[in-house]
């Protein structure tokens, strides 16, 4: 019997982690005091429940203490911010998985990149940015660049530099004092997510899906939206093959769910990122409905060494859809009737907003109003199916004064 430790910062909805473990196996999960309601509820009985307050600044303070008067044999991070955390505490406690050298490999973008390229894997034209001057002089050799925090997630304080008013203005916001940005040249190109799950140095799925807007879009008022590639596309056994080769090239006995995004032109790949955890958006729910397993639960029995949950082999084709935010007041939502889930395909939805809400501009890449996803035989039907989807979700939210 294992002793698992689990860092969970988000409601048990969310992941719906409960359904994900393992039975003959103890679990202490670390929660936010404020979704304590959400776990309470069919809490088994091997699992314990620790929650703090204030869990970005306290969950290292538990957590240490936890490992010192208890025995684990592994931990488990869910979310982005937690990764490196969770490969300081095996490194101090000698725990199996990513060690804090590796789990930089997958949070900080220039180690990232660095990384990747001495694989021999392309990545775009990158530098390192420290003062207002190199920042200057990246922009004087490529005045069409993208700048990130080394320890970015979902597009946060990312932005896209393409005209010396950009460049002012970013400058005028900035301070520079004790800040680093990874800055690149900015290539156009379709960018695709591939998502999987690599156990004991093994990729057991890799499932490639292509973004039909730019991700960054979302906060110019573009929904951000995927669909996934059919199985019998060379693009897809190309992306699934490099991904493959990619991760086991930088975590060659690991375990853990990946999301990696690249440019794709059709002829050549080029490397955006890569994270050592699931897709944000929909994308375990598209996983779960493709494999009819959910992703965590494959991810949590590969770390108890247990056999793993049979999973589907012939997967259909599905598409993910973020209606982006306005600021505004929330008059009117649509609603998602049979009929209405049976004409675009719909197999999952959520409202990321109520009636009422006074929201502002989306922030990052899955500030949305609306989220669903589809389900179909092909690229291209669920591609259009999306697209309608789409047209229909936005007719149907309204904001006061529209």
């Amino acid at each position: 019997m294992k002793h698992i430790l689990i860092f969970h910062p988000y409601r048990e909805q969310y992941t719906d982690i409960y359904q994900c473990l393992a039975p003959q196996h103890d679990y202490t999960i670390i929660a936010d005091q404020a979704k304590a309601a959400s776990f309470q509820l069919n809490q088994p009985v091997n699992v314990t429940l620790v929650f703090v307050k204030n869990y970005p600044l306290a969950r290292e303070r538990q957590a240490r203490e936890l490992m010192t008067n208890a025995h684990f044999d592994a931990i488990i991070a869910l979310d982005e911010f937690d990764i490196e955390l969770a490969g300081k505490l095996r490194t101090a406690f000698n725990l199996p998985g990513q060690n804090l050298a590796e789990a930089r490999i997958f949070r900080d973008k220039a180690t990232m990149v660095q990384r990747v390229s001495a694989a021999g894997f392309k990545v775009p034209n990158s530098q390192v940015v420290s003062s207002s001057a190199a920042l200057a002089a990246f922009f004087k050799r490529n005045p069409d660049m993208i700048v990130k925090p080394l320890d970015g997630a979902g597009s946060v304080n990312t932005f896209h530099l393409k005209e010396k008013a950009d460049l002012t203005r970013f400058q005028a916001d900035h301070d520079w004092i004790q800040q680093t940005f990874l800055v690149q040249q900015y290539l156009y190109a379709d960018i695709y997510h591939i998502d999987g799950l690599i156990a004991h140095g093994q990729v057991l799925y890799c499932e490639p899906a292509r973004y039909i807007y730019n991700p960054l879009l979302i906060k110019a008022g573009v929904s951000a939206a995927a669909v996934s590639l059919d199985h019998t596309d060379a693009s897809y056994l190309e992306l699934s093959q490099y991904a493959t080769n990619l991760v086991k090239k930088l975590a060659p006995t690991g375990t853990f769910l990946f999301h990696l995004e690249v440019f794709f032109d059709g002829q050549e790949i080029i490397f955006l990122e890569i994270g050592s955890r699931i897709g944000g958006a929909r994308i375990r729910q598209n996983l779960e409905f493709k494999l009819a397993c959910n992703p965590l639960k494959l991810l949590i029995y590969s770390v108890c060494a247990e056999p793993l949950p049979a999973i589907r082999r012939d997967y259909p084709v599905t598409g993910w859809l973020l209606t982006a935010k306005q600021a505004g007041t929330i008059q009117a939502l649509p609603e998602f009737t049979e009929a209405v889930k049976s004409e675009f395909s719909i197999f999952d939805e959520v409202a990321y907003v109520r009636v009422g809400s006074q929201i502002g501009n989306a922030a990052h890449s899955a500030d949305a109003v609306i989220g669903l996803s589809v389900y179909g035989a092909s690229f291209r039907s669920v591609k259009a199916q999306l697209l309608r989807a789409e047209q229909w979700a936005q007719a149907n939210t309204r904001y006061q004064d529209q």
